[in-house]
């Protein structure tokens, strides 16, 4: 197990392609969306830091480190040894991925040689050191080798041999085993014992207690072997075991890890970053790279102490930004980050937040087929003034993103107020904007409440009496009123809500000059990711297909959701007009 001493490896600058410099603290998360390089910024970390010439690198342009200032102060963190063999100095040890065996021979004569290597501070003293010492002293955990970590190897051959993850479990003695045991408990409510009863082999053995198992190999082998091999179970728990294995018996100072959640469900993902971020500390520095919104989450449940850098994409250039603390604080307490999936939008090109669910499925409908290959989030606000909210906290995330609004959120002047100061419109841009929303009210010519009221009345009356009829002849069937109800009364509540024409038909119930209006309103909020749906209201946006209106909210989403797929696209109609402005406005709009 570590040892504490005072100096650890670890990296202490990365200079990205674009010029990006970043310290890397504990714990270091890469995240964003899917092939944007997360995973190639590990492999570039990785051979930067065990190589004395690198190859060219695409993302990563160098690596700092933590050097000893001493020999002696390496071999007392990491227990260095070469030795003497077959008439020249060897070294062997586990290969960064932690599944195959490194080693090498040649060199200078140990200790003395590498004393003089580590002591001089000339220009190549990163290089000199990467190329002797890199490959003892970095883990990188891929997903291309997560189920081999802890399959069944066979016992050490050489006293100074460490050659797989079994053995340095076993080396790790009892202790690091009970601890890999009751992290496994914690996530899977299963434990995994060691077995070293057959000399010439080492094995991870699954059970529900193994809390008595004798001591003793020779006593212990006829329990174990009642138990099945961890190598016959599920991707899932392999490598959940292989990753709490390595940090755990794998003494290095730094661990690049892939995709940890990768075989996981969300629960044990979960649990897999609350673990990692609980062991990353001064002697083991973590840099993981995960497209999992659980991982993170577990992460953030156990520290704030991390570093979140989010990489994106576009065209062929790639751009790498550091989410500030106070942001990842509003990650970490804010309800409706993880109320509204919104930090989901992380591990997305872009995000459209929407007023409601219906709004969500029928523009990711929409969206999947006028643009099959963009990769975007759909977030339910569940209401309007949330959108302007979520919106700004995509813009601290570094995400780029829209919101999405029915026509009718120009109805009240305070709201619509409200929602552009929540956006950071500027002030000439806001004063603007409410202008032309008056306008647009003044030719709505609101119908006054008094008249709403009498409408609604009159609507309320009629259905009275349709109900008391229908119950005065017991005889009758009351099924066909009962299911006409539901759109009864949302006909009343339409009847009681003023802009009810321009609410369903939106700008088609404006005049020209209106019109014009509208439209310079609609540049200004998009400049703020704000889209008013020109159509009205969301069951208006399939009229050009002659698919009209009705105020059977979900019999119409039901219908629209069968038919988009089938209908033919054309840009000069909505709803692909929309969508089509909507993709333009994400594209130039990448973040504030």
């Amino acid at each position: 197990m570590r040892s504490g001493t005072m100096y650890a490896y670890r990296l202490s600058k990365l200079t990205f392609n674009d010029e990006t410099e970043l310290r890397p603290g504990k714990l270091t998360i890469v995240c964003g969306p899917n092939n944007v390089g997360k995973s190639r910024i590990l492999k570039e970390i990785a051979v930067i830091s065990s190589s004395s010439d690198p190859p060219p690198t695409v993302l990563v342009r160098d690596v700092k480190h933590v050097l000893p200032d001493s020999l002696d102060e390496l071999r007392q963190a990491y227990s260095f040894h070469r030795y003497f063999e077959d008439r020249g100095w060897r070294g062997r040890c586990l290969a960064p991925n932690l599944c195959s065996e490194w080693s090498f021979s040649g060199g200078g004569a140990w200790p003395d040689h590498y004393a003089g290597l580590i002591s001089r501070r000339d220009q190549n003293r990163e290089r000199t050191f990467a190329s002797n010492f890199g490959s003892d002293l970095l883990a990188h955990l891929t997903t291309e080798h997560r189920l081999q970590l802890v399959k069944e190897s066979p016992s050490a051959s050489h006293e100074q041999e460490v050659s797989n993850m079994l053995q340095a479990l076993y080396e790790g003695g009892a202790r690091a085993e009970k601890l890999v045991r009751d992290e496994v408990e914690r996530a899977f409510a299963l434990q995994v014992a060691l077995d070293f009863s057959a000399p010439r082999t080492l094995v991870l053995r699954v059970g529900a207690d193994f809390s008595k198992l004798p001591p003793d190999p020779r006593e212990a082998k006829p329990v174990l072997m009642r138990h099945e091999k961890l190598d016959d179970q599920g991707d899932g728990l392999r490598a959940f075991v292989g990753i709490i294995v390595a940090i755990l018996a794998v003494n290095r100072g730094v661990f690049l890890i892939d995709e940890p959640e990768t075989f996981l469900h969300p629960p044990q993902a979960f649990r897999i970053g609350q673990f990692l971020a609980n062991h990353a500390d001064e002697s083991r520095q973590l840099v993981v790279a995960t497209h999992s919104v659980d991982f993170l989450r577990g992460v953030l449940n156990q520290t704030r102490d991390v570093t979140v850098i989010r990489v994106d994409r576009t065209d062929d250039q790639n751009s790498f930004l550091r989410l500030e603390p106070t942001t990842l604080e509003r990650m970490a307490t804010d309800p409706l980050l993880s109320s509204a999936r919104v930090l989901d939008g992380l591990f997305y090109t872009g995000a459209l937040v929407v007023e409601a669910d219906r709004d969500a499925r029928f523009y990711q409908a929409v969206f999947k087929k006028r643009f099959p290959d963009v990769d975007l989030h759909f977030v339910n606000a569940d209401n309007k003034q949330t959108v302007s909210k979520i919106i700004r906290l995509y813009r601290d995330l570094v995400v780029r993103c829209s919101g999405i609004v029915d026509f009718d959120v120009l109805n009240d002047a305070r709201d619509f107020e409200s929602m552009l100061d929540g956006l950071a419109m500027d002030e000439p841009n806001k004063r603007a904007a409410l202008a032309l929303r008056g306008n647009i009210g003044a030719e709505a010519k609101e119908v006054p409440a008094e008249e709403r009221f009498a409408a609604a009345t009159s609507k309320i009356e009629v259905l009275s009496a349709e109900a008391r009829a229908c119950a005065a002849n017991l005889k009758d069937d009351l099924a066909p009123f009962l299911s006409a109800l539901d759109a009864k009364c949302r006909d009343i509540a339409e009847a009681a809500k003023g802009w009810r024409e321009l609410k369903q038909k939106g700008i088609c119930a404006l005049s020209e000059s209106a019109q014009a209006e509208f439209w310079k309103l609609y540049d200004l909020c998009t400049q703020v990711g704000l889209m008013i749906t020109p159509t009205g209201e969301l069951e208006s946006m399939l009229i050009d297909y002659a698919i009209e209106r009705t105020t059977d909210k979900r019999g119409w989403i039901s219908r629209a959701l069968k038919l988009i797929p089938g209908l033919e696209l054309d840009d000069a109609k909505n709803p692909w007009k929309f969508a089509v402005s909507v993709h333009d406005t994400l594209r130039v709009n990448k973040t504030a």
